[in-house]
């Protein structure tokens, strides 16, 4: 009687469907840049002369540069009116720029604990990946013993030994069919809870890391944003300290101007 050949039903699905499991943690969140300085306040009052003045003639500085005074000529009252209103901007925008760096830094260090989290998950996942590993390398073993006695199978069908030696053969060909269809069923029975595991802990972590990528790269546009600014700011401010900060002005002209003239 001829022997049937043993079909190996695990080729059909030699790949266990593992999502793909990201080799990096996500990216770091970028550190912020340096805080602009605003410009600086303009002196309580400005140093007394060497010798007593008209009220016409008295003059200041706007403060925030070197400490000196400039050899430039004295502010007009346009000019003057120009640095006064480019120092509230300074001013004004900066403290809403720096205002707006707490929240980014808090959904920093959310974003730091979720990679944390990430990071103790990715070992559960790991043992699934080490399992799934070792799994296919058994089920590769078992396709090449497979694939083996259907070359003995096919040898003896193609030549029976005849006599106790064929006897023998057979047995042995039989006995090496139970044991290989017993693989097998194992290894089916196995392949399913490793399917079951994937799903269970290897799925959720892919989606749990794509989500903190999106967000990381959220959070890093927009901090980025944010130093964009930081440096335009500090641009202008010093901008505003070459051009205002040591030139002096006429009182009588800071007075005209707050009282809108």
């Amino acid at each position: 009687m001829k022997l049937t050949p043993l079909l190996l039903l695990l080729l059909a699905s030699t790949a266990l469907p593992l999502s793909h499991v990201l080799a990096q943690t996500p990216a770091t969140p970028a550190r912020p840049a340096a805080k602009p300085a605003a410009p600086a306040a303009k002196p309580a009052s400005p140093a007394a002369p060497a010798a007593p003045a008209a009220a016409a003639d008295r003059t200041a500085t706007l403060g925030g540069g070197t400490g000196t005074v400039s050899r430039q000529p004295i502010l007009t009252r346009d000019e003057l009116r120009d640095c006064l209103s480019r120092e509230e901007s300074i001013r004004t925008r900066l403290a809403g720029h720096q205002a707006a760096r707490a929240p980014l830094d808090r959904e920093r260090d959310d974003i730091r604990v979720r990679q944390d989290a990430l990071r103790a998950e990715r070992q559960q996942v790991d043992v699934v990946v080490a399992r799934a590993s070792e799994f296919r390398g058994r089920m590769e073993a078992h396709a090449q013993r497979v694939a083996q006695w259907n070359r003995e199978m096919e040898a003896f069908n193609g030549r029976p030994p005849t006599g106790s030696a064929g006897e023998r053969e057979r047995v042995r060909l039989n006995t090496e069919r139970e044991a290989l269809q017993k693989a097998q069923a194992e290894l089916e029975t196995e392949r399913t809870a490793l399917a079951a595991d994937n799903e269970r802990t290897v799925t959720p972590f892919n989606a749990k890391v794509k989500q903190v990528e999106t967000v990381v790269q959220e959070w890093n546009a927009r901090n980025q944003a944010w130093n964009e600014v930081s440096v335009r700011i500090e641009e202008e401010r010093k901008d505003w300290v070459a051009g205002c900060a040591d030139r002096r002005y006429r009182e009588d002209d800071e007075i005209a101007i707050k009282a809108g003239r």
